[in-house]
């Protein structure tokens, strides 16, 4: 699946114009950062009627269809009467094609929905959305608060573009330390494959950037944050 994004990655501002670009930079795939998808577990999913991901006008008419049919389970010559279940289970895929297809008129009400009951995919699909503007407004504050609830879930997919908001000072103060801090994280939990090095080629371009001091202070922070979950472990692995 290939997804054409513009994302660009501005320099840090202090005198470093000439620093190596991250790699997040040459990104073009919204989820990721190498072309290749990194997407949330799609179990999470497995319990969402797909009803939810119909026009409101197709809702509408399903639920007027499955009223009429609660009130009368025989047509008038007596024959039981089989519906389309509104139902059954989907899986991400469905969500990821409709998003492929530009459909987000119908994406985004599910994907909020979710969001604002607590879904964590939904949380870092719907951040990066507004992060985007893919059919929403363009907004940084909002991708930044969505974001950051789904990299403290422990989804490092959010947890990269959380780093790269904080490079750039993205819906937060800039932060090359706090950024530093993210990528760190968002390497411990990425599975090993390219956007697990994309991540280290990133986070290799902001070491570049600071000092001995601003780096030893990130690992720190790095070490605190996993520990407080009991998975300094694997800090000490990579």
């Amino acid at each position: 699946m290939r997804i054409a994004l513009a994302t660009a990655f501005a320099c840090l501002a202090l005198g470093l114009a000439a620093a190596p670009a991250p790699a997040f930079a040459q990104s073009s795939n919204v989820f990721d950062v190498d072309q290749t998808e990194q997407l949330p577990p799609t179990d999470e999913y497995n319990d969402i009627p797909i009803g939810i991901m119909l026009s409101s006008a197709e809702q509408d008419a399903a639920a007027k269809q499955a009223e009429a049919t609660a009130a009368a389970a025989v047509d008038p010559n007596g024959t039981a009467v089989v519906t389309q279940d509104y139902t059954r289970k989907l899986n991400y895929d469905t969500i990821l094609k409709l998003y492929n297809d530009g459909k987000y008129d119908q994406i985004v009400n599910t994907l909020q929905t979710l969001s604002n009951a607590g879904h964590q995919g939904a949380q870092e699909l719907m951040g990066i959305m507004y992060r985007q503007g893919q059919g929403v407004p363009k907004d940084s504050e909002k991708a930044f608060d969505l974001l950051s609830k789904a990299a403290e879930a422990n989804r490092p997919l959010a947890q990269h573009h959380l780093g790269v908001m904080y490079y750039q000072g993205e819906g937060v103060a800039a932060d090359p330390v706090e950024a530093l801090k993210w990528l760190h994280i968002a390497i411990v939990h990425y599975p090993d494959g390219p956007e697990k090095d994309r991540a280290k080629q990133d986070r290799d371009n902001i070491y570049a950037q600071l000092t001995r001091r601003d780096k030893d202070r990130a690992m720190q922070m790095t070490r605190d944050w996993l520990n407080k979950r009991g998975e300094g472990h694997l800090l000490d692995m990579q």
